[in-house]
């Protein structure tokens, strides 16, 4: 599907889409309730000229978006991409604490929200000096004069921030990482080619908009005239609910964490009755041993392609993408292969001497190419550290991304097998966490003297379980609903283990290693 004239930026991008298929279905949330693309791009000019004449925003300023799933969110998303203005998607429910420190290192103008989020910024006193408004009300804001959407629009470079992505850090201050307007270009035509997308498609919004894998869902639907098909979290929990309205409304196309589709497994939803409208499923984010995988393919591989991706979130979601066969499942242990990386593409696998590995070889996976972003937001130290000069080329400047994967190049195929992490940094129910900030937060309680957290995975489900020596007296109940002020739902442990004291190994450190065994196979004694 070709877009023409030729666009170098998101916001020309859209506004040519909606041009081109005005009136198909941009938006379904249910039936009877719609947005047409000409609808779509016209409620998102009229918040892109409240942005820049009623509030006077100008390129670079940033925009925090909190809204839910709903029409302004993403009116709210493109309006920003018009006039150059990044936008950062934060959870409307994470802690205030979380909230401060996000807004602490991004600094936005704006935030759009609904009233009762907005209210609550309000009473917390230090959060954010940002104007804060409600995405509807600003909208019906009438701009002082004229404004030339069309020429800021086309002013704004491909180089230029689209978004920032926030993930965890392990200082307990979480990174924003920042992709431009020819990251997602990239993306947007890669995806299309990759997945056949066209305008008879329907995509599934299942991920939280800040969650970078509803990047893909939002791209590769609004910006190829694709139809994108919101799904609210109580939907995403209901099971019934979730593959009623996939069925409903005939969806193509879903992408979610692994973790999703083994609980609808789990409760029999893919039992083959549902779901038969899906030609493509994607998944990624975390494993999905293949052990759970073979009963989705033996269901579904008759109608469904079934696709493993890989992709952090510095390099725009997506990276790589395998598709599986019968073939790969004639051993079914471990996880599927990562395939190969994008055409445009490029990686190293680096030993800890920084230089590249021979194939076979474990390493780390480094990253280049059109996907990798600009860094990390008003961080030059961790963007020091994480993106670097590529060692095959020392003539030139050529930036990769040091992905902290460890991965190996299977040197029959070239295909790419994960092996885990070579830091503390995980993936569960497809976020990405730094243990490191989980632990600060447990520290933080005036009761915890020592507290490590460690991830297992047990029969393909992950799971987070919390260590802590206490120096004062605290229940389990007490404990998790202090934590539940400081971070986010999913990175509150599913399991507190007690003891009197953390043990050492030889160098005088927690060891972390014993505790996940312990975990794994028990044997310590825990004080209840």
């Amino acid at each position: 599907m070709s877009i023409e004239p030729y666009c170098y930026n998101l916001g020309q991008r859209f506004a040519a889409i909606a041009a081109r298929y005005a009136d198909r279905t941009a938006l379904w949330f249910e039936r009877g309730r719609t947005l047409s693309y000409r609808d779509l791009d016209r409620l998102s000019d009229r918040l892109a000229a409240a942005l820049v004449e009623g509030l006077g925003l100008v390129p670079g300023d940033v925009v925090c978006l909190a809204g839910d799933k709903s029409v302004w969110s993403y009116a709210g998303l493109i309006a920003c991409l018009k006039v150059g203005c990044p936008y950062a998607f934060v959870d409307p429910d994470s802690p205030v604490d979380r909230l401060a420190r996000i807004f602490g290192t991004c600094q936005p103008k704006l935030v759009l929200g609904d009233r009762v989020f907005l209210d609550g910024l309000r009473t917390g006193t230090g959060v954010t000096d940002a104007r804060l408004e409600q995405p509807e009300r600003l909208a019906d804001h009438e701009a002082a004069g004229p404004v030339d959407l069309l020429a800021k629009t086309n002013a704004v470079t491909g180089e230029q921030a689209a978004y920032i992505m926030y993930t965890s850090g392990s200082t307990g201050i979480p990174k924003g990482a920042v992709m431009t307007h020819a990251n997602v270009m990239n993306l947007i035509g890669w995806s299309r080619t990759t997945y056949a997308i066209t305008g008879e498609d329907r995509l599934t919004n299942v991920n939280p908009l800040y969650f970078d894998n509803s990047v893909f869902d939002i791209y590769s639907a609004l910006f190829n005239g694709a139809t994108l098909v919101p799904f609210t979290r109580a939907e995403t929990r209901d099971p019934g609910a979730l593959v009623g309205k996939i069925d409903d409304l005939q969806c193509t196309v879903w992408f979610s964490v692994p973790s999703l589709l083994m609980f609808l497994q789990t409760v029999k939803a893919t039992d083959g009755k549902h779901l038969r409208s899906l030609t493509r499923c994607i998944f990624g984010g975390e494993g999905y041993p293949k052990g759970k995988l073979v009963q989705l393919f033996r269901t579904y591989g008759d109608t469904m392609e079934l696709h493993n991706v890989y992709g952090p979130t510095e390099c725009t979601c997506i990276c790589s993408s395998y598709r599986l066969t019968a073939a790969d499942f004639a051993d079914l242990n471990g996880l599927p292969p990562l395939g190969s990386l994008a055409p445009n593409f490029g990686g190293l696998i680096v030993g800890d001497d920084g230089r590249p590995t021979p194939d076979g070889d474990v390493g780390e996976l480094c990253l280049l190419g059109p996907n990798v972003g600009k860094g990390y937001y008003r961080d030059p130290e961790r963007t020091a550290a994480a993106f670097v000069q590529n060692p095959a080329n020392p003539a030139y400047r050529e930036v990769m991304y040091r992905t902290g994967d460890l991965a190996r190049r299977d040197p029959r195929d070239g295909k790419l097998y994960i092996h885990g992490r070579r830091d503390n940094q995980i993936k569960h129910m497809g976020y990405r966490i730094e243990l490191e900030e989980i632990e600060a937060a447990l520290h933080r309680l005036e009761y915890v003297a020592q507290a490590v957290v460690v991830h297992t995975t047990r029969n393909g489900l992950s799971r987070l379980v919390a260590w802590v020596a206490l120096k004062a007296a605290a229940t389990t109940d007490r404990l998790l609903d202090d934590l539940r002020g400081l971070v986010p739902d999913y990175m509150i442990p599913g399991e507190i283990r007690f003891l009197t004291e953390l043990p050492k190994n030889a160098n005088g450190k927690v060891d972390r290693r014993l505790l996940r065994e312990e975990v794994e196979g028990g044997g310590l004694e825990v004080n209840r």
